[in-house]
């Protein structure tokens, strides 16, 4: 954690609390004023330039009063870190009660925590439906179509239904579809398609409307999960670009044209660990050029192993990080609640859907 004195650490925090609360510069005379240790305006401006000097804070002209620099946000956010800050009980009480309202679609969970947390923060914000790393086989069913074709119905793990249309080497019947339903439906619950593979020998066991069937299972999840990049509900984006700070020099056209693919997100949304805890990005430190005078902070949600997704926001670097991190962080414990209790019948973190009431 970057190491301030304390004084020169309690300045900083009033610059990046009043440039949040107006978006002006801040003048060393408003400092003096609000410090809780009075000091002189002189020593807050010699306090101010070697703030300036480290990297800490800008002036936008020589004559006016300092802004952030993305160094300066970065110290606000680490203090954060440090001490976990629990989220605002109206926000933690929105935000359970605007997925409650869905609890029972997994498939529009994502969309809700968009809404909410755009909605609590008045900016972008985005969530991907939870999805298994690797997919697993919760039922298999198949179906006649014509002589000739089946059709494939995966049921996988996270609720996901994939259909496969499956050409047949000879005519068969209903029947004789449902009877090798059964028989190699229990070898492929619960399973992977590298598990499958494995477990069966594909191409070298059973006769060859089971391997058939088998063979295009496992080929349906490997190309499933090729596809790592999935979908993401985006909720106020006219909310961000409406930021002055991104409505100059073309900016906003770049942002939106970077957030039209999902690929964007992907890359941002990798460095979210796993325990819920939000990961915060800021200007520069972001690798995407399109989002540098931005913030983004992503948490990812779900059950290690079995189903995960994410949820985040993306502002303008004057963002209100005391309020933003533990939106996001409260929307991800939330949605790791209802994928937990979708698997195993109870939420893990049960003590947090009760803590704030």
């Amino acid at each position: 954690m970057t190491t301030l004195s304390p004084r020169r650490g309690s300045i900083l925090r009033l610059i990046v609390d009043g440039y949040i609360a107006t978006g002006e510069p801040v003048a060393s005379s408003v400092v003096a004023s609000d410090l809780k240790v009075k000091i002189s305006p002189a020593t807050v401006r010699n306090e101010m330039v070697g703030l300036e000097d480290d990297g800490y804070i800008t002036r936008p002209h020589s004559s006016a009063g300092c802004v952030p620099a993305d160094k300066g946000y970065r110290f606000i956010v680490e203090g954060l870190e440090a001490s976990y800050i629990q989220p605002d009980m109206q926000d933690f009480d929105a935000i359970r009660a605007a997925l409650e309202e869905r609890r029972r679609d997994m498939e529009e969970w994502a969309d809700a925590a968009a809404s909410i947390v755009a909605g609590l923060l008045k900016t972008l914000a985005f969530a991907s439906a939870p999805r298994a790393d690797a997919s697993r086989i919760k039922q298999l069913e198949i179906l006649l179509m014509q002589d000739l074709t089946a059709m494939l119905v995966l049921i996988l793990h996270e609720t996901t239904v994939v259909k496969q249309l499956i050409p047949l080497d000879s005519p068969t019947t209903q029947d004789e579809l449902f009877r090798v339903r059964n028989r190699v439906h229990e070898a492929v619950t619960g399973r992977t398609a590298d598990e499958i593979a494995r477990r069966i020998g594909v191409g070298d066991s059973g006769d060859g409307l089971e391997s058939l069937i088998l063979g295009s299972a496992v080929r349906t999840l490997r190309e499933r999960d090729q596809q790592k990049i999935s979908g993401y509900n985006i909720e106020g984006l006219g909310r961000l670009l409406g930021a002055p700070e991104l409505s100059q020099d073309n900016y906003g056209a770049e942002l939106t044209d970077a957030l039209d693919s999902d690929e964007a997100l992907y890359e941002l949304s990798e460095g979210a660990p796993s325990d819920g805890s939000a990961v915060v990005y800021i200007g520069a430190e972001i690798p995407r050029v399109e989002f540098n005078r931005c913030s983004v902070i992503i948490a990812r949600y779900g059950v290690p192993s079995e189903a995960s997704g994410v949820v985040g926001m993306i502002g303008p670097t004057r963002l209100a990080y005391k309020r933003a991190v533990p939106v996001v962080e409260a929307a991800a414990t939330l949605l790791g609640d209802l994928v937990t209790e979708a698997y195993y019948g109870y939420p893990v973190s049960g003590e947090s859907t009760t803590a704030h009431t």
